[in-house]
C-alpha cells in the first residue's frame, strides 16, 4: 500500500452550506502554492477514516468553515457523533493541537453552549469571511495566521525571475560581443541604404504634398463658389424651413425570466452589470432565459450533472431573438441528490468570465 500523502492545510466544512466557500478556499491556497487536503470523496460513509486522521496529524493549519447550520447535528439527539465527519476532525485537530482557523460566514452565531469535545473552538481567533471584504481576509489570513508557506517555487519566484534574467542577460551580452563584430560592416551598408531611401522618400513625400495643396485649394475654390450659388438662390426663393429636432432611442429594456434556482443566481449576477432586471418585460423590452443541467443517475445511485450554459434572448412575445453560449462543459462530482450537484455547478460558474454575454446585451 502506497504511503499517505501529506498535507500541510486541511479544510473542514460542512458541505450544505459551506462547500461553496471551502471550495474557493482551496483553488485559492493552490494557486499560491499552498499544500492542501480538500477532497474527501474516497472516504467511506460512517467511518472516520484512518487516512483522514492521518491528514489532520500532519497538517500544520486546520481551516475549518463556520456557516450557519455547521452545528446542529450536534444537537441532534439521532445524529451519531461518530458518523459526524466534521465533528470528528475538530475533535482530532483539537487532541492534536493544530492551528485551528475559524472562518465565520455571513450570519453564523456560535451556539450558547458546544459539547465538551469542542467547546474549545470557541476559543480560537478567527476572521470574517465576507463576501464583500473577502480579497482582504485572505491575504490576512496567509500574513496573520497560516503555519505552512507556499512552495518553495512561488516563495522564491522573484529570486528565479531575477537569476534567470541575469543569466539570459549574461549570455544575450556574450553573443552581442560576438556578432557585433562580424554585422559592423553590414549595419553601415544597411544605414547608407536607408539614409539614401529616406532622401527618396523625403523628395516623393514633398511632391505628393504640393499635389495635394494645390488639389485641395483648387476643391475648396469650387466648393466655395458652389456653396455660394446655393446659397444666393436659396435666399431668393426659398424660405428658411424649421427643421425637427432628432430623437434619440431611448434603448430597451432588460428583463430575467430564468429559472431561481442556485445556478440561475449565479449567472444572473454576472449579468446584473448589462442592466438586467428581475421585472415583467413590456413594451419593446427583451426577456433572458437559461437551459437547465443535464443530470443521470450512476450505477451507485449517485446523481451526475452536466452544464453547458446557454441564454436564449427572446422579445416580450416570447419571440426568439438571439441565443447567447459557452465553449466550455461544466460537470459536478457524484452527489447525494441534485441539488447538491447544482451546488457544485454553480461553484465552477462563479469563476467565470461572462463578459462577452454582457457585451452582447448591451447591443440589443
Amino acid at each position: 500500500m502506497s504511503k499517505p500523502k501529506k498535507f500541510e492545510i486541511f479544510i473542514s466544512y460542512r458541505r450544505k452550506g459551506g462547500y461553496d466557500t471551502a471550495k474557493l478556499l482551496y483553488d485559492r491556497l493552490r494557486m499560491d502554492g499552498y499544500s492542501v487536503s480538500f477532497d474527501i470523496d474516497t472516504l467511506e460513509k460512517g467511518d472516520f477514516d484512518n487516512e483522514l486522521k492521518q491528514r489532520i496529524y500532519d497538517c500544520k493549519d486546520f481551516l475549518l468553515v463556520l456557516n450557519p447550520g455547521i452545528f446542529d447535528k450536534f444537537f441532534d439527539p439521532e445524529s451519531d457523533p461518530k458518523d459526524d465527519w466534521v465533528r470528528q476532525e475538530m475533535v482530532c485537530a483539537l487532541e492534536s493541537n493544530k492551528n485551528v482557523v475559524p472562518l465565520v460566514l455571513d450570519g453564523f452565531v456560535y451556539p450558547k453552549s458546544l459539547p465538551e469535545d469542542v467547546k474549545n473552538i470557541t476559543k480560537k481567533n478567527g476572521i470574517d469571511l465576507n463576501p464583500k471584504h473577502f480579497e482582504g481576509a485572505y491575504e490576512r489570513m496567509k500574513q496573520k495566521f497560516l503555519l505552512s508557506k507556499p512552495h518553495w517555487a512561488k516563495r522564491n519566484k522573484k529570486l528565479i525571475i531575477s537569476l534567470f534574467s541575469v543569466a539570459f542577460l549574461g549570455i544575450a551580452a556574450f553573443v552581442f560581443s560576438l556578432l557585433l563584430n562580424i554585422s559592423k560592416q553590414n549595419e553601415l551598408l544597411l544605414q547608407e541604404e536607408k539614409v539614401a531611401r529616406q532622401r527618396a522618400d523625403s523628395v516623393k513625400n514633398a511632391a505628393l504634398d504640393s499635389i495635394k495643396m494645390a488639389m485641395q485649394q483648387s476643391a475648396d475654390s469650387i466648393r466655395k463658389a458652389a456653396l455660394e450659388s446655393v446659397k444666393n438662390t436659396n435666399s431668393a426663393t426659398q424660405k428658411e424651413v424649421p427643421q425637427k429636432p432628432v430623437q434619440k432611442s431611448s434603448g430597451r429594456s432588460v428583463h430575467w425570466s430564468a429559472t431561481s434556482d442556485i445556478i440561475g443566481q449565479v449567472i444572473y449576477e454576472k449579468l446584473a452589470s448589462a442592466g438586467v432586471k428581475k421585472t415583467k418585460c413590456s413594451d419593446n423590452g427583451i426577456m433572458l432565459k437559461l437551459n437547465k443541467p443535464s443530470c443521470k443517475t450512476d450505477n451507485l445511485a449517485k446523481i451526475i450533472c452536466t452544464y453547458s450554459p446557454k441564454l436564449i434572448i427572446t422579445d416580450c412575445g416570447d419571440r426568439q431573438i438571439a441565443t447567447l453560449g459557452t465553449s466550455e462543459t461544466f460537470k459536478a462530482s457524484p452527489q447525494a441528490n441534485e441539488n447538491a450537484a447544482k451546488e457544485e455547478l454553480a461553484g465552477e460558474l462563479r469563476g467565470v468570465d461572462f463578459g462577452d454575454w454582457v457585451s452582447a446585451i448591451r447591443k440589443f
